[in-house]
């Protein structure tokens, strides 16, 4: 687990039942779990590189949203390998709030 991406949710007020989904989704996905804690540190996303999914990178899901910015891009990095039909579907009907 990653004591960087922990405490960024922790700073946030994460409900912990939210903090133990997405510290296990990114531990699942050490690749983008790295990636994502350049994003915290520097708020700059990996330019070299960087993992792609279904043609997508974090830096080009945080274009395609003002939500997506950041945590968002990267949860929907993981959703695009882990469920890669539902992720797509989202991204063609464009990215909502719930």
């Amino acid at each position: 687990m990653s004591t960087l991406i922990e405490n960024y949710y922790l700073e946030r007020n994460i409900p912990k039942y939210l903090l133990d989904q997405k510290i296990k989704k990114f531990d699942s996905n050490p690749d983008i779990s790295k990636e994502f804690e350049l994003w915290i540190t520097s708020r700059k996303y990996q330019i070299e590189n960087p993992v792609e999914i279904e043609g997508y990178s974090a830096k080009s899901l945080s274009k395609l949203s003002q939500y997506l910015d950041g945590e968002g891009a990267f949860m929907l990095l993981i959703e695009l390998r882990e469920n890669p039909s539902t992720a797509l579907k989202k991204i063609k009907n464009g990215i909502k709030i719930k």
